[in-house]
């Protein structure tokens, strides 16, 4: 589903003169799109305030047809005074023109409620008015009724010649060819949508005059892409000027949801546009073209095309002051390669170009009439002054000064200022965004879902449906304008909160930027990623919401449907991963306004460089919410915390849920985003009953132990629904063999699951949803059985069990865990929470104890002592923040506070400097990622299915589709596994000799030539 504003525009009478007739009005059946573009404009104030990216879909009635008399006044001629000549003309009565818009909807909006200039259909006597609804479109095929369809979409209906786009100055008329069946027609019709009573909506290519000028090869000689044979059916060559308009679009979308850019100049986004215009120009020498097939062969050419791309820069645009080029320069020049500090970067690459011969020899004969022709065709599409003609030398002269320039400004990467510098990083990372949209042939959503769809609105009338209101600390969130802390109770409605919270900023932050910002929804762990991605999709729309993991494509693939019924179940699965790569691809490329995702991925942003520069300017004027924060340890919390910083610089908005969130950490927030951004708590009132939906019971037997086992027998069999939450691999495995035949016996063949980290990707994908299906917050009648499982479920997984036993863990991390249990309180009587005590132990030989090998030990102990002080008691969930503060002011909590700290000022001072922003960061990005990832390995049975998925293709699948489908036999494990298995340096990837079984995961490694014999469960976490 997509959100798309209907307009409806009706006109008493209107004529549309077909321009093939001379002598006689003779109208159209229906309105050219140019027609209904001219409307639109006039309705914004003109084509400069229209977006030209701008694409409707039409439909079109008239009730009926007359011919009424004119008179026509010649224009005079020389001696001859005219004579008033009287002619028919024919013209609609009582019509109806339907335009459905799908992007820029609140400017539609907006500008249709208060149209700039009078609207006309047609003639400018014939005024026209105009309603406008917000409606939802339905993805499938449609019914043609009067819809205006591209002719090659359609065979019903007449078939229409007419102007698609006219020139401001008319001077140049772009011609369509188009079906359009008058009285209806209801032949079925390949559309991308359709409306809720099944009417085609098929969107026209872009009705802007700029960007029908764009559309047009104008070079076709010069190419800037190969031909592309592996897609069905094969794509010619692009050429050099529709990859440079393409990229410029690309950019001017990326503007519009931005909005202007706080701690930058003001001059920004024109530099940035000028960028994206010349950043390939330097594709134009013979060697270049070569490489590419152009002609074919195609050969390898060796030299750095955007180092050549300077020359146009210097000599189109020497009107511009040289700071202007110098920064245009700079974008150009780092869009692919980092400025400085590795063998790939430009100042390697250019080490031996001491002057303009170099530069002329370096790269190879230029035909002087195709760069000439680039020239002017770049100085026309930049409006400057058309450039004399030059010579190759004069244009390596012209190139090598301004490399010199750059390089001299920036002398070994190094910024002038802090300022130049978090500005080149946001230009980068502009520029790489463009230019990857552009070169996918991808395109960015520019109309927010939680405002096209009003979401508050929608969210009071979904809960008045059920005799239910909102919360006042939601209605708080909603009125909230400045960043926000949110403490309340599990299922007591944080997520509806934060998004009601989001919705007042993207509605504050359009109205300050002119932009739209991005909201991005952060959690720590992969399964309630995966809960809260397919939570919104459903409430928001399901192609309005991105996942953005190490794992996306996965996920899409778990909730990826077949477009047609290949007969071949291998040919399906190829078909439907194909489609879950292409979704993860475009959520990878900034597609989605929402997003779900590890604040990992956006930290990423800090690195800059080409790989992650995008990241830091999509996250800018955006919209935070970090979901459970105190899940991280110092560590990584202090990391999170200092973009969080950077974030509120840059115009974001932070947003913190959690129902357990100590006063320390709320000190610590607002300490990281600085004394010039006010944190609200948002709480609920004060006397505000909070559930009594627990009754604690602490157990000194450990979780394994027979006693144990024997109460959650005794549980099962009385038909409650279990979860038995262990601290490591080792004690669920022991819990499931035990427990689940038992509960199998009682309650069926479904009615036992295990989950923990260390299963296959498609075997977890399988355990998630079949526990939704079982334990669902939404799944009714509640169903008896047992959940075994690690931490893996502490976090946003919205289940509700009738019991709980747990191994003691640290108190936030025990609270998370009681949220799973009686969470809509359906229950008529607190639901038991059996907290067993761990076993203390070191790691390895020796070292400091940990809670079953897991946790640090202290604050388990100080977690275990405040409950030992509620023994047998309803849990006041009010007190929870207290017991937090107590153990978060002890010396322990002294230490997390310095650890946190010290973090926050190390990433401060490393990554957000922006000292030398554009250098080589590969060696910066491997550590990074070796902080926060494991390694994936593969069962050695599994190698040849996992070579045959990797390598084996289908005509016209996405690149990567191989990838995926041999992703489902990964297993994650940390980083010091790889030292028990071997690299299969073909394949790339980690082959392990290990037990595994589909319900129960990884059991036992046997490093490569068993020296230190089988891995046994337990350290594996």
């Amino acid at each position: 589903m997509t959100s798309a504003l209907e307009i409806t525009i009706t006109a008493p009478v209107a004529s549309f003169r077909n321009p093939l007739y001379s002598g006689v009005q003779v109208t159209l059946p229906c309105p050219p799109p140019s027609t209904a573009a001219g409307l639109l404009a006039a309705a914004v104030g003109g084509w400069d305030r229209m977006p030209a990216d701008t694409r409707i879909a039409m439909a079109f009635t008239a009730q009926g047809k007359g011919v009424d008399v004119e008179t026509f006044h010649p224009l005079a001629t020389a001696g001859k005074k005219p004579d008033p000549t009287p002619k028919d003309h024919e013209f609609l009565a009582r019509t109806t023109l339907t335009l459905w818009v799908l992007d820029h909807l609140d400017l539609w909006e907006r500008a249709l409620r208060r149209p700039v200039w009078p609207l006309r259909l047609g003639r400018s006597q014939d005024l026209a008015s105009a309603r406008t609804s917000r409606i939802t479109l339905y993805p499938g095929q449609g019914t043609q009724g009067h819809a205006l369809l591209p002719a090659e979409n359609s065979r019903s209906g007449m078939q229409l010649r007419m102007p698609h786009t006219i020139s401001p100055d008319r001077s140049r008329i772009q011609w369509g060819t188009y079906r359009y069946a008058a009285q209806g027609s209801s032949a079925r019709v390949d559309s991308e949508w359709r409306t809720s009573d099944g009417q085609a909506v098929v969107p026209l290519a872009p009705v802007h005059p700029h960007a029908a000028a764009g559309a047009r090869v104008e070079l076709p000689h010069i190419w800037a892409k190969s031909p592309d044979t592996r897609s069905q059916p094969p794509q010619p060559g692009e050429a050099l000027t529709t990859h440079l308009q393409a990229t410029t679009r690309a950019l001017d979308t990326l503007h519009t949801r931005t909005g202007t850019l706080p701690a930058t100049d003001a001059r920004f986004w024109d530099r940035a546009r000028l960028t994206c215009l010349f950043h390939d120009a330097g594709k134009v020498p013979d060697g270049f073209q070569t490489m590419v097939g152009n002609p074919p062969p195609q050969q390898p050419w060796g030299r750095r095309h955007e180092v050549y791309s300077l020359a146009f820069v210097e000599h189109v645009l020497a009107h511009l002051p040289e700071d202007e080029r110098t920064w245009i320069g700079l974008g150009v020049l780092t869009h692919h390669r980092p400025l400085a500090g590795g063998e790939g970067s430009i100042r390697n690459e250019t080490r031996t170009l001491t002057g303009p011969k170099d530069f002329h020899d370096h790269f190879g004969p230029v035909d002087p009439a195709s760069a000439n022709a680039l020239a002017t065709w770049l100085a026309q599409t930049a409006k400057a002054p058309t450039p004399a003609e030059a010579t190759p030398e004069e244009l390596a002269e012209a190139g090598h000064r301004l490399l010199e320039r750059i390089l001299t400004h920036w002398d070994r990467g190094q910024s002038p200022d802090e300022e130049a510098g978090l500005t080149a990083v946001l230009l980068q990372g502009a520029i790489t965004l463009a230019d990857h949209v552009a070169s996918a042939h991808g395109h960015l959503l520019t109309t927010h879902p939680l405002t096209s769809i009003d979401y508050p609105a929608r969210l009071r009338a979904t809960l008045k449906a059920k005799n239910a209101d909102t919360y006042p600390h939601q209605e708080r969130a909603h009125a909230t304008t400045t960043h926000m802390v949110l403490r309340a109770p599990t299922g007591k409605g944080k997520t509806e909160a934060a998004l009601l919270w989001a919705t007042t900023h993207t509605h504050h932050t359009a109205d300050e930027t002119a932009g739209t910002p991005r909201l991005f929804y952060a959690l720590p762990y992969l399964a309630s990623i995966n809960a809260m991605a397919t939570r919104l999709r459903t409430d928001l729309g399901h192609d309005q919401v991105g996942v953005v993991h190490s794992r996306a494509a996965s996920f899409y693939l778990s909730t990826a449907t077949c477009d047609t019924t290949p007969t071949d179940p291998a040919a399906a699965e190829r078909q439907r991963a194909s489609g879950a790569v292409a979704k993860a691809n475009a959520s990878r490329l900034f597609r989605e306004l929402v997003r779900v995702t590890t604040p990992y991925q956006l930290l990423r942003g800090a690195l800059g460089g080409t790989a992650h520069a995008s990241t830091l300017i999509d996250t800018t004027n955006s919209t935070f919410v970090f979901d459970e924060l105190h899940a991280y340890e110092p560590r990584r919390l202090g990391m999170i915390l200092a973009m969080m910083g950077l974030w509120a610089r840059l115009g974001g908005r932070i947003g913190v849920l959690s129902a357990t969130l100590p006063d320390r950490l709320l000190d610590t927030i607002r300490a990281a985003l600085g004394p010039d951004h006010t944190v609200e708590l948002v709480e609920p009132d004060t006397d505000y009953t909070w559930p009594r939906r627990h009754r604690l019971h602490l157990r000194e037997d450990h979780l394994t132990d027979p006693a144990s086992i024997e109460d959650i027998q005794t549980s099962l069999r009385a038909g409650r629904s279990v979860a038995v939450i262990a601290n490591n691999v080792a004690d669920a495995w022991h819990l499931y063999d035990q427990l689940a035949p038992l509960a199998r016996e009682l309650h069926g063949d479904d009615a036992a699951l295990l989950l923990h980290s260390r299963f296959k990707t498609g075997d977890r994908s399988r355990i998630e949803q079949a526990i939704r299906d079982r334990f669902g917050t939404r799944t009714t009648p509640r169903r008896p059985g047992l959940l075994v499982a690690t931490q893996v479920v502490e976090v946003s997984l919205d289940v509700d069990f009738d019991v709980l036993h747990t191994s003691a863990a640290p108190l936030e991390a025990l609270l998370q865990r009681f949220g799973r249990i009686n969470r809509i309180g359906a229950l008529d009587h607190p639901a038991p929470v059996i907290v067993h005590r761990p076993h203390y132990a070191p790691r390895g030989r020796s070292g400091p104890d940990f809670a079953d090998k897991v946790y640090d030990a202290e604050p388990t102990r100080l977690g275990w002592d405040t409950l030992a002080r509620h023994q047998g008691r309803e849990l006041d969930e009010r007190l929870f923040t207290a017991w937090l503060n107590e153990i978060y002011t002890s010396p322990w909590g002294d230490r997390w506070q310095d650890q946190a700290d010290t973090s926050r000022e190390d990433f401060r001072d490393q990554f957000l400097s922006f000292d030398q922003p554009l250098n080589d960061t590969t060696q910066l990005s491997a550590a990074f990622d070796a902080m926060f990832d494991g390694v994936d390995g593969t069962l050695a049975k599994d190698r040849q299915d996992y070579k045959d998925a990797l390598q084996n293709t289908s005509p016209g699948e996405e690149r990567g589709t191989g990838r995926l489908l041999a992703s489902q036999y990964l297993i994650p494990l940390p980083h010091y596994a790889r030292a028990l298995g071997t690299w299969d340096h073909t394949l790339n990837v980690l082959i392990i000799d290990a037990e595994y079984e589909p319900d129960r995961g990884l059991i036992t490694i046997h490093p490569p030539g068993n020296a230190a014999g089988a891995y046994q469960p337990g350290v594996l976490l």
